[in-house]
């Protein structure tokens, strides 16, 4: 069990190493090379003529190589070599954020409908569409703001899912009206039409805070939105008026601006 933990944390940690290491060769073969090439024409590029060039440029970078240069090498080798590793912790930082976003969307297709079942919380909320009156049998835009609300009470709050398709008794309606109103009538048209209202509204940077996740029920096609927590406060301009919502229990309402300064405060503080 212990040696298939070591050979699991080396690989996990293989590619920061490569990209170190890679670093590092840039830093001694090229970085180092290159700026005592610089240097050297900075100061002597007048007495030089052009057909010399060629050859001061490779003595010179034959030159960084020597052992008088050495101390020069070293530094420029783990200056290549903390750029590396930075890189490295880096892009290990992005594929680990998108193996936990694969893995929230597989556990989402699994819970959708005890989720479902278990009707709204803290962390769970239903809506019938994103733009289809029931009552009245017609498209009204207007109700595209009470997705809005949601998604934003989420944003502000610690992040939830909203599944769209589905009213507040839990009972499965589908998203073939909403996609009917759309100019591209399917998935793909509901996908847009609510990244573009979701930018327009929050700005382009939370937009990548909803990961969209489509399933059949009852066939019936929804939609669940997975919501992270915002790194910023969101606010929603409804009717003219800048409003701050937030989700508590199974209810997404406004607060007043001393109620949104004492929230925010209390989220620092926390």
């Amino acid at each position: 069990m212990k040696v298939r933990l070591k050979k699991y944390k080396f690989i996990k940690n293989q590619e920061i190493l490569i990209h170190a290491f890679v670093g590092l060769l840039v830093g001694y073969f090229i970085l180092h090379p290159t700026s005592m090439v610089i240097y050297w024409f900075e100061n002597n590029l007048n007495g030089v003529s052009f057909s010399a060039l060629w050859s001061v440029f490779w003595n010179q970078f034959v030159e960084s190589f020597s052992f008088s240069m050495m101390p020069m090498s070293v530094a420029f080798s783990v200056l290549g070599l903390l750029i590396g590793l930075a890189s490295g912790m880096y892009n290990r930082s992005i594929k680990e954020k998108q193996d936990k976003l694969l893995t929230k969307r597989q556990l989402l297709k699994q819970s959708i409908p005890s989720l479902i079942a278990d009707g709204e919380n803290d962390f769970v909320d239903f809506k019938a569409s994103l733009r289809h009156d029931y009552r009245q049998v017609k498209t009204d835009k207007n109700l595209e703001n009470e997705v809005l609300k949601s998604i934003a009470g989420f944003l502000n709050a610690k992040g939830g899912t909203l599944i769209l398709g589905v009213d507040n008794y839990g009972s499965i309606l589908g998203l073939e009206n909403d996609y009917y109103s759309l100019k591209k009538k399917n998935k793909d048209g509901f996908q847009q039409r609510l990244i573009l209202l979701v930018s327009n509204e929050f700005g382009k940077d939370i937009s990548t805070k909803i990961h969209f996740s489509f399933h059949e029920i009852e066939g019936k096609e929804i939609c669940a939105l997975l919501v992270e927590p915002s790194h910023r406060p969101v606010y929603l301009n409804d009717g003219g008026n800048t409003i701050f919502y937030l989700r508590t229990g199974n209810i997404t309402h406004p607060l007043t601006t001393s109620e949104t300064v004492e929230y925010l405060q209390s989220r620092e503080i926390t």
